[in-house]
């Protein structure tokens, strides 16, 4: 679960979510649907957040992984696909991965050998000169 610490100037600043207060250096454990909704406010120079999940955004509103989704839901996406998913991998990567399973790269055709072709030679018979008339000789 996510934790949210309170670092800011004062020793206590007063909380939008519900009654009470943040304390200066106090961790608090919070579910990810809160830290989700409450993200807005809680500005990074006054809070420190560990083990957020953070949000994916499907860019294209498609079901395909791009740059706003998490490494987690890649990999699980990925992996849903029967593509091996290996420890450390960059979310680059893994972007790289799901452009492979969407395009896979053509086979290579094999390379066809052709035979030459068998040319028969046939004996030409002699040309026989014959008179044209044109009309034009007299």
């Amino acid at each position: 679960m996510p934790t949210v610490t309170f670092r800011g100037p004062l020793m206590y600043r007063r909380r939008m979510d519900k009654a009470g207060e943040w304390i200066r250096g106090e961790t608090v454990q919070v579910s990810q649907a809160w830290l989700d909704e409450q993200r807005h406010r809680l500005r990074p120079q006054f809070f420190v957040i560990n083990g957020d999940a953070g949000v994916t955004v499907d860019a294209g509103n498609d079901g395909i992984p791009d740059s706003g989704w998490t490494k987690k839901d890649i990999g699980a996406w990925l992996k849903g696909k029967g593509e091996a998913v290996s420890g450390y991998t960059t979310k680059s990567k893994l972007l790289d991965m799901v452009g492979t399973v969407l395009n896979p790269p053509a086979p290579e055709p094999e390379p066809v050998v052709e035979e030459a072709p068998v040319v028969e030679e046939v004996p030409v018979e002699e040309a026989v000169e014959e008179q044209i008339i044109t009309g034009d000789e007299q």
